[in-house]
């Protein structure tokens, strides 16, 4: 370990050599001892040593010298390195000397000329040991700062706004991001209350229900009126989050907000534009559909082996685009919530039935085995008999479509899953399985997983996003487990209350 070094200073040679010889014996295994007869002497020695990157611990300076006063001296020395320790030897001082050091050299000790060692080796000891406590606490200091540094810098980086309300109910932390989103400045928002700053019933009730939560997190969508002069709405998504210190104890919530006007908007137009296209499409492929139709009832004429072949496979593939564009617009108005759910009592059993018909005679068609297991004396529920319907049929087409042996399996029963009590729809295979970091993006619109195994089954990639929209539009959840070259089972659960299915 390096040693620092102690600088003594006084005029008289006799003293500076018993300091040095005392301090050597004292702490001369923790220091090494720099002796000056004069305060000027002692500067160029400390500026030496400082140049040479060596620590000082501690300057021992006598008052009463020629050319400068040792107060002066500490003076200089504290400006040049605050945790130098300092200490005076007092012999001829006066009180004025001692408060003048005290002041403005943040002098530590005095000793009163003649000393004890024990005494002189005592408070050297002390002031090592305070010495080395600055330099913990600083290097603590600037660790903190330089973390705290960090935060605030990766704070002002998220292109969220943040902003953080604390347990008085006063905004005390946001960000850049924030403050653009809002149109306000920080003095707008700091230390005032949400209310009296923003116009929004919708961001204060999710600051009170976030705060009334335990580690919960809280979702909202609303429009958001925003401050200065443009005072033009925009559409956010607020995520709120109570925070906790250390001890658990609630200081405040933490709200993120997701400026989504520009998503909303293309969402709207994607939303326009399908519809759009969807009708215009639709009116003549029912006419080219129908004339399929007709050419294969030879009303117009009596076709050869190989027209009727051609015509027919044109007639599968226009029936397949119409299909798609059947579930482009039941999609389109599902996410846009254009469609009404129709709740009325149902028959699940029966429905189920009527659902799987197709979907059992196109597996025994490719050999593979189909199963409908329906609980018996299934509670009468309330939900979309027509939602419910495409839903089954969907999953159970895709259960099919990837299944070219083995046993499909298609289950319906009354269950509790994460303390819910619902309908539980179950639809299983022996495909060809899923990996698991497809698990959630199947779900999504156009998704196709880019494999040669499922590119060869082909489709639009819609029918699971279908599925998820309406299921959602009922309250309920939709997973999937699955392992690839094994199978898959789609998970449906419709919560049920004391009046069925909540739609």
């Amino acid at each position: 370990m390096q040693k620092g070094f102690i600088i003594c200073v006084d005029d008289q040679p006799e003293v500076v050599g018993s300091l040095m010889t005392q301090l050597e014996n004292a702490v001369g295994h923790l220091c090494e001892i720099e002796v000056a007869e004069s305060a000027l002497e002692a500067l160029e020695v400390l500026k030496e040593l400082k140049e040479q990157g060596e620590q000082i611990e501690i300057v021992i300076t006598d008052e009463i010298m020629p050319g400068m006063q040792g107060s002066k001296l500490l003076e200089i020395v504290h400006q040049l390195d605050p945790n130098i320790m300092t200490a005076m030897l007092t012999g001829q001082a006066g009180f004025d000397d001692v408060v003048y050091a005290v002041n403005h050299a943040a002098l530590n000790k005095c000793l009163k000329k003649p000393w004890e060692y024990q005494e002189l080796k005592e408070t050297v000891l002390d002031l090592l040991e305070k010495a080395e406590l600055n330099r913990k606490y600083e290097r603590l200091t600037q660790e903190v700062v330089t973390e705290k540094n960090k935060a605030e810098a990766i704070v002002q980086s998220i292109t969220d706004g943040i902003i953080v309300v604390n347990d008085e109910d006063k905004i005390s932390l946001v960000n850049q991001a924030c403050l653009n989103l809002l149109g306000l400045s920080e003095k707008d928002l700091l230390g005032k209350r949400l209310l009296h700053v923003l116009d929004s019933r919708e961001l204060a009730l999710l600051f009170v229900e976030a705060s009334q939560r335990t580690d919960e997190v809280i979702s909202e969508e609303f429009v958001l009126k925003r401050g200065g002069e443009n005072m033009d709405e925009v559409t956010v998504i607020a995520i709120a989050k109570t925070l906790r210190d250390k001890y658990q104890h609630q200081i405040g919530v933490v709200t993120v907000l997701r400026d989504v006007t520009q998503e909303k908007e293309i969402s709207r137009m994607k939303a326009n534009f399908l519809a759009t296209i969807s009708h215009e499409l639709r009116t003549p492929l029912t006419s080219i559909l129908s004339t399929y139709e007709l050419l294969l009832q030879d009303s117009l004429g009596e076709l050869t082996q190989e027209q009727r072949e051609f015509i027919n496979l044109s007639r599968q593939q226009g029936e397949y685009l119409s299909e798609l564009i059947d579930n482009l617009i039941v999609l389109n108005r599902l996410e846009a919530n254009q469609i009404d759910i129709a709740a009325a009592p149902m028959d699940l059993a029966r429905i189920a039935r009527d659902a799987s018909s197709t979907a059992k005679i196109s597996a025994l068609a490719k050999g593979v085995t189909f199963h409908l297991n329906i609980e018996p004396q299934l509670p009468q529920i309330i939900a979309d008999e027509t939602q419910i319907t495409h839903l089954i049929k969907n999953l159970l087409s895709n259960a099919v479509k990837f299944t070219e042996s083995g046993e499909i399996r298609l289950k319906i029963g009354s269950d509790t899953l994460v303390n819910q009590k619902g309908i539980h729809i179950t639809v299983i295979d022996t495909g060809i399985g899923i990996a698991a970091m497809y698990f959630e993006k199947i779900f999504e619109k156009f998704f196709q997983i880019d494999d040669s195994t499922t590119r060869e089954f082909g489709g639009p990639g819609v029918g699971l996003a279908i599925c998820r929209a309406i299921v959602q539009a009922h309250h309920g959840r939709i997973w999937v487990e699955s392992e690839v070259a094994k199978g898959s089972t789609f998970h449906v659960l419709l919560p049920l209350n004391s009046e069925g299915v909540i739609a």
